[in-house]
């Protein structure tokens, strides 16, 4: 994604969204560089800005209403020790399993997030790339014989 068409994405927020989407953006890209960034069109999180590898998610982004911002973590979703690490800080801010939504970007917990995408992603990276890997190795199913 260019950075023209990130001015496009948040067209229309507010100032307060525009700010914390680029700071995501820019926390996401600094701690996990191979992601792929895109805008989702896909059912869930249509319109959201999408940080994935192998066309799975690991990083969502996007504004919620007129006033908030949210960001989707799955490294944070898949590991309950990220969670006991971090849920203290997080708590205020949790909307879901995987979700926090805020007003701020000033009022995060950035340390915890930095922790979250630095080191959750990688391991995120390595079970999806693993998967896509053993579905690829797998030969095509063949129809049963009606016997």
């Amino acid at each position: 994604m260019t950075d023209a068409e990130f001015d496009d994405f948040v067209e229309g927020c507010s100032d307060d969204q525009v700010n914390a989407l680029r700071a995501l953006r820019s926390l996401i890209r600094e701690n996990a560089r191979e992601l792929d960034e895109g805008v989702n069109s896909g059912r869930w999180l249509n319109g959201y800005v999408f940080f994935s590898v192998e066309g799975q998610m690991i990083f969502a982004i996007g504004p919620k209403g007129k006033a908030k911002t949210t960001l989707h973590m799955m490294p944070y979703y898949g590991s309950p020790v990220l969670q006991e690490q971090h849920g203290g800080a997080l708590a205020a801010f949790l909307t879901g399993k995987s979700c926090i939504a805020f007003r701020k970007y000033s009022e995060l917990p950035i340390e915890a997030l930095t922790d979250i995408i630095s080191r959750g992603t990688p391991v995120m990276v390595e079970m999806i790339q693993h998967q896509a890997r053993s579905t690829r190795a797998r030969p095509p199913s063949r129809p049963k014989s009606k016997d």
